[in-house]
């Protein structure tokens, strides 16, 4: 596992020229709605391109990770189908089960059964670099659709934001990873982000963490979590004092919210609960962003370490797959 982090920020550079040599060989119609159709790790980086589209552009971004096909979908919606080994059930049957034209259709796939669905609807497909697990093929999955979105949202990433990603990517996850490892280790983990761009960091921390640790987790967001959540934070006691509060931060967080969410960790703290503090590195919302996902992924990594469990397994998921093809 460690070999695919520290191989993360070429493979976001590999998948961004991978987006732009696609969008130079093929052009895209106009489209108003974008629905972005995947499970898993696939599924994350639509949560990270909605981020990404929310913050430049005002085009409709929605992210479904369901089976059934929502109703607003139209001629002016554009759908990415995106499954990095092309063979999840949940996508593929979403394509088999409706005649959709492939003027409005992206598939994103490393192969499989869904490049072949591509090739007979003779629909768009960007094909991403094959042999690792989903969720570590994140950089392809996002940046090669980022390009695309870019001509579908009439907007741009400025060049600045991006290198400053690339740098920030480049600094030590390693040695505060660990110390969070260290203190969240067999402690019950509820990880809060923010609603809106940086909301997609806490879903990628509470993944990384079932998949990697193997490790239960939970993730929320502010400021919903003033309105319920909280109150969760005294019963049962002897859960409350085995209990640690994550709490992503990041510099557009709002002052109000800041002395909302500090009153939440007074609480959490009067209750016996234990309070991390991550915050976001950075300027611009690409970097702060992938700086709290990218530290949830080396945690996810260093507290398997700690519990000496092997990261890559997935048994339990790979034995409901086999389930649900029976």
């Amino acid at each position: 596992m460690e070999h695919y982090l520290k191989n993360f920020r070429s493979q976001c550079r590999e998948g961004l020229n991978l987006g732009r040599r696609f969008c130079q060989k093929r052009k895209m119609p106009s489209f108003r709605k974008i629905l972005f159709w995947g499970v898993g790790g696939s599924a994350m980086s639509g949560d990270i391109l909605r981020s990404i589209t929310a913050s430049h552009s005002s085009i409709l971004f929605t992210v479904h990770r369901g089976t059934a096909w929502p109703s607003w979908v139209d001629r002016d919606t554009c759908i990415i189908f995106s499954s990095y080994s092309g063979n999840s059930r949940e996508v593929l049957d979403a394509i088999r089960n409706r005649n959709v034209s492939s003027r409005n259709v992206l598939i994103v796939t490393s192969g499989g059964s869904l490049e072949d669905v591509a090739k007979k609807m003779k629909a768009a497909c960007i094909l991403v670099p094959k042999g690792m697990p989903p969720r570590f093929a994140l950089g392809y999955l996002a940046f090669s659709v980022l390009p695309i979105l870019e001509k579908l949202g009439g907007f741009k990433v400025p060049v600045r934001e991006l290198h400053e990603m690339f740098s920030v990517l480049g600094r030590d996850y390693k040695t505060p990873a660990k110390q969070i490892a260290r203190k969240i280790v067999d402690q019950s983990i509820h990880v809060y982000g923010v609603s809106g761009p940086m909301e997609a960091a806490a879903v990628r921390w509470r993944a990384q963490l079932a998949e990697n640790a193997k490790t239960l987790a939970s993730h929320h967001v502010l400021p919903e979590v003033f309105h319920n959540e909280i109150e969760g934070w005294i019963h049962p006691r002897s859960l409350i004092r085995r209990s640690v509060a994550v709490f992503l931060m990041d510099r557009d967080d709002g002052e109000e919210l800041n002395l909302k969410r500090n009153a939440a960790i007074r609480h959490i703290l009067r209750c016996g609960g234990q309070v991390l503090k991550v915050p976001s590195k950075g300027t611009g919302m690409l970097a702060r962003l992938f700086s709290l996902v990218f530290m949830g992924d080396w945690v996810s990594f260093e507290l398997a370490h700690l519990l000496k469990v092997d990261p890559m397994p997935i048994t339990a998921i790979d034995a409901i797959k086999r389930v649900s093809l029976q």
